[in-house]
């Protein structure tokens, strides 16, 4: 293991960050940090915590790619406010494809063929894979659950199951399809498609089940709707980012979906979303800013933001 030496800024400022690349990395980590990636000669990964944006700019050589940045000998990750390189085990494309860090251990599944069918893990001296009497196609989702449960699902598999940190099953369940997209919190998975979105307990047993294609649903908002992201705010409320069903421009709707009445309201933020806006994904900081990644002309994505004070 060997930390990387990168280039630290402090209190960037939100219009100084880097964008306009194809397929900008955009994510949320388990303390509620967002970080944006961008290349140019280097990659530049921006932190966003709520109270600053730090810039983390790497060496030239490295590159970005899926969820992770990675070089052709290494595997990267953040832990401690640093940077760390690990070496990849000897497969003919050791880029990752996710990866997940779990108390004491790095979970990785790399992007080749043979990597999507088996889940590598670093035990801090070398690599193993995970040993277990599952027949992987082509793996999909890498997530926690708590500190000591993992959520593997397939992208082509209605089969989902919750492992222990050795790879012991500890549930199965079938999703109402594949691939879903998967979210979670400390007590509940989020899995949804294009028009569905599954509740389900942290053993997997499902609570409850939102479908858009759903008569009722069609009716009062007068078209099919599909999910275009969703976002987890509390533990009975999640925020929905909707879109019209094959129409261009596509009317969107951002909408609260209280989990304990199963009720749908509109955002405050729902009227500011206009149909031109090719909306990929949205998360809100830790300061209560909403961040909405976008689409553009030349195959290019930035962002558009929210203050909090709006949504008051």
């Amino acid at each position: 293991m060997q930390e990387i030496k990168t280039t630290v800024t402090h209190n960037i400022k939100r219009d100084s960050i880097i964008t306009g690349f194809e397929s900008l990395l955009f994510e949320r980590d388990y303390n509620g940090n967002l970080w944006i990636g961008s290349w140019n000669q280097s990659p530049i990964l921006y932190r966003i915590d709520g109270n600053q944006i730090t810039r983390f700019e790497f060496p030239i050589g490295f590159y970005l790619a899926s969820d992770n940045p990675f070089d052709s000998n290494s595997v990267l990750y953040f832990r401690d406010d640093r940077f760390f390189s690990l070496p990849s085990p000897k497969l003919a494309n050791p880029s990752p494809y996710q990866i997940l860090n779990l108390v004491n251990y790095t979970y990785v599944i790399f992007a080749n063929t043979s990597g999507r069918k088996q889940i590598h893990r670093w035990n801090g001296t070398n690599w193993e894979i995970l040993n277990f009497d599952l027949d992987f196609q082509n793996l999909y989702n890498l997530k926690s659950i708590g500190n000591d449960r993992i959520l593997v699902t397939e992208g082509n598999s209605e089969v989902a199951y919750i492992l222990d940190q050795n790879g012991k099953v500890i549930s199965e369940f079938t999703p109402s399809g594949a691939p879903m997209k998967a979210k979670i919190n400390s007590k509940r998975i989020f899995l949804y498609s294009d028009s569905k979105l599954e509740v389900r307990n942290s053993d997997g047993e499902l609570i409850s089940l939102l479908d858009l294609y759903d008569e009722a649903m069609k009716a009062y908002f007068g078209s099919y709707l599909e999910f275009i992201d969703i976002f987890i705010q509390n533990e009975s409320n999640l925020v929905l980012l909707l879109k019209e069903r094959n129409k261009k421009p596509a009317k969107k709707h951002l909408l609260n979906f209280n989990l304990d009445t199963l009720t749908l309201t509109p955002h405050s933020l729902n009227e500011k979303l206009t149909a031109d806006l090719n909306l990929l994904q949205f998360e809100i900081d830790n300061s209560g800013d909403y961040w909405f990644k976008i689409y553009g002309n030349h195959y290019s994505e930035s962002f558009i933001t929210f203050n909090a004070e709006l949504t008051t």
